[in-house]
């Protein structure tokens, strides 16, 4: 089993993420943006660990994509900041779902929300923000299966 961490919107605030990273010692590392020099601290950190991120609405100056897809285990993952989707003012899964191209998983932030929902065969994941709803998520990922949940930090 991979076991895989899931940030968003840490703002700056990157002590939880180490703590959680030293509990759990993951296979790999998600960052759905905001702030992208968090998640490259964490690679520095952390340099073992593959490090998955994209740049948010306020990495102004990131080099980051703006989206990415990556495959764990058989498991295609779609990440996302999800500002260009509007997904704090129209939530709409299938602008995801289009974005994503045919991902099993889509993972996005922005809303500092947390959730977990799964809508015509794909789950969508927004691990909400370790600053402000100080949440963060897991994803076990086994063989091409997909078992994803919320944590308080």
């Amino acid at each position: 089993m991979k076991k895989v961490l899931i940030f968003s919107d840490t703002h700056g605030y990157t002590d939880p993420c180490i703590n959680i990273i030293e509990r759990s010692r993951p296979y790999a590392i998600i960052h759905a943006g905001d702030c992208t020099r968090d998640a490259e601290d964490l690679k520095y950190i952390y340099p073992d660990i593959p490090m998955y991120f994209v740049k948010g609405n306020n990495d102004f100056f990131s080099h980051a994509p703006s989206c990415m897809t990556v495959v764990i285990d058989g498991v295609k993952i779609f990440i996302t900041h999800g500002h260009e989707q509007r997904v704090k003012y129209e939530f709409d899964y299938r602008t995801l779902r289009e974005a994503a191209g045919g991902a099993s998983c889509i993972v996005f932030g922005h809303t500092h929300k947390p959730c977990i929902s799964y809508d015509y065969g794909v789950t969508l994941v927004n691990p909400g923000s370790v600053h402000f709803s100080r949440t963060y998520a897991v994803a076990e990922i086994e063989n091409g299966k997909l078992n994803v949940k919320i944590l308080d930090i």
